[in-house]
C-alpha cells in the first residue's frame, strides 16, 4: 500500500464511519455509511477533473450548470496581499464531488492584522455578472498539532453570513500557518467549498494587547464568529473539513488526526 492510500485510509477511517474506496482510473468514489442510521451519503473525489468541468456538463447528477460557479475565489487582504481560496468540492443532494488533488501543495498568503481587512472576490471561468448565491459561510482555524480532530475545531471559528465582493473587517483568530474554508450556497440549493491557506504575521503577537477602536460612521462589517464545532451539525461540512485539513495536517508531519 502506497503512503499515498494509508493517508486516505487514516483520514476516513474513525470510529464508527467506515468509509469503502472503489477507483476508476482518476476517480475514488467513498460511501460514508454511518452506523445505526438510515441516512448514507457519498463522496467522490476526482483528483484530475476534466479540463470541462465549468462547461455545460455535470458530475453526479448534479443539475448545476458548472459556468454559474466561481471557479476560485481571490481573496483581498489590505494593506497589499491577495491570496486565493481554490474550489475544492461541490454539495448537491447529500452528495459531495471533491475537485481538489490532495497532493497539490497550497501556498499561504500573508495576513498582518488581528483585525484584517479582507475583500472575498468570486472569480468566474469566463466573464460572468451572476451574482446567484444566497449565502457564504468561513471556517478559519490554525493548523497544528491535537489529539483529535473536536480539539482543532474548538480553537477554529466559524463566521456566519460572510459578505462578498465587499470589503469587511475579519477578527482573525490565529496567527501562523492557518486554514480558511468557505462555504457559498447557491439559488438552486447547490454548495461550492472553496479552501486555501493563510499565515498568520500579526503584530503585536498577543491579541489582547490590540485596542480595537472602530469608526461608527464606518460601513464596514466585521461579522460575528461562533466556536466551529457548530460545523458538527453539518455531516457534509465537517467532512470536506476534516479531509482537507488532516491532509494538509499530514503534510506538515503530523500523523494523528481522528
Amino acid at each position: 500500500m502506497s503512503r499515498y492510500q494509508s493517508m486516505l485510509n487514516f483520514l476516513f477511517v474513525s470510529g464508527k464511519i467506515k468509509v469503502v474506496f472503489l477507483s476508476c482510473f482518476f476517480a475514488f468514489f467513498a460511501v460514508i455509511i454511518i452506523d445505526g442510521g438510515a441516512v448514507s451519503k457519498s463522496i467522490s473525489m476526482a483528483f484530475e477533473p476534466s479540463p470541462t468541468i465549468f462547461g455545460n456538463e455535470t458530475v453526479a447528477g448534479s443539475k448545476l450548470i458548472y459556468e454559474t460557479v466561481p471557479s476560485n475565489v481571490s481573496i483581498h487582504v489590505e494593506p497589499k496581499d491577495t491570496g486565493t481560496l481554490y474550489l475544492s468540492a461541490l454539495i448537491f443532494n447529500d452528495t459531495v464531488d471533491i475537485f481538489r488533488d490532495l497532493n497539490d501543495e497550497l501556498f499561504p498568503f500573508q495576513v498582518v492584522n488581528w483585525y484584517q481587512l479582507i475583500k472575498l472576490e468570486p472569480r468566474y471561468k469566463e466573464s460572468s455578472a451572476f451574482e446567484n448565491f444566497t449565502n457564504s459561510d468561513l471556517v478559519v482555524g490554525q493548523l497544528q498539532d491535537f489529539d483529535n480532530f473536536d480539539n482543532l475545531l474548538e480553537q477554529a471559528r466559524l463566521y456566519n453570513n460572510i459578505p462578498l465582493n465587499e470589503t469587511f473587517i475579519l477578527d482573525v483568530p490565529n496567527r501562523d500557518v492557518s486554514f480558511i474554508l468557505l462555504k457559498i450556497d447557491f439559488t438552486d440549493g447547490e454548495s461550492a467549498i472553496y479552501y486555501g491557506l493563510y499565515d498568520g504575521n500579526q503584530q503585536p503577537k498577543d491579541k489582547s494587547e490590540v485596542n480595537l477602536r472602530l469608526n461608527p460612521k464606518s460601513s464596514l462589517k466585521m461579522p460575528e464568529s461562533e466556536s466551529a464545532t457548530e460545523i458538527k451539525n453539518d455531516d457534509l461540512l465537517f467532512n470536506i473539513t476534516k479531509t482537507f485539513v488532516c491532509n494538509d495536517l499530514y503534510k506538515l508531519g503530523y500523523e494523528k488526526c481522528q
